[in-house]
């Protein structure tokens, strides 16, 4: 009986230390960076926003993608003000959204059809965008949306 307590005592002080790192890992996440980069605090990132924006949406898909395009549309018109150029750009987003209505990262990958660019210059550009944009109508709870962006944007509502 008394190995088995100090198994389960060994086991809790190895879960509270390996969620203690995982808080650390996320804390010093960059704000963007590659789908691919940073594999294990990105999957402890998805579970904690576990919740979709379509979820939080009550499934209502055309308000998913209305916030999802708005977004989209923000990004676009802030790199305009930033003099940064989308254009040409294919990518699978996955964006963490606050209740607040504020990004907490934008984890991304480029399609292969794609306009080549510095990827370096594009992470600082989204690092700078979730830093910027908040929301005009916030989203209630955190979740996250995987979703396509092509830029330029077509569909502006």
């Amino acid at each position: 009986m008394l190995i088995i307590s100090a198994l389960k005592q060994g086991d809790l002080q190895a879960q509270t230390a390996y969620s203690s790192n995982q808080s650390q890992e996320l804390n010093n996440l960059p704000k963007s960076f590659l789908i691919g980069e940073y594999e294990q605090p990105y999957e402890q990132l998805i579970n904690n926003y576990n919740q979709l924006l379509l979820t939080v949406c009550n499934n209502d898909m055309p308000r998913a993608y209305d916030i999802w395009a708005k977004v989209l549309s923000d990004m676009e018109d802030y790199s305009k003000q930033m003099n940064f150029n989308l254009n040409g750009l294919k990518l699978w987003m996955n964006m963490f959204f606050n209740a607040d209505g504020t990004i907490q990262h934008i984890v991304y990958f480029p399609k292969p059809n794609s306009r080549n660019m510095q990827f370096e210059q594009l992470t600082a550009f989204l690092t700078s965008f979730c830093k910027y944009y908040n929301q005009k109508v916030p989203v209630a709870v955190k979740c996250s949306h995987y979703g396509s962006a092509s830029f330029p944007i077509f569909d502006k509502r």
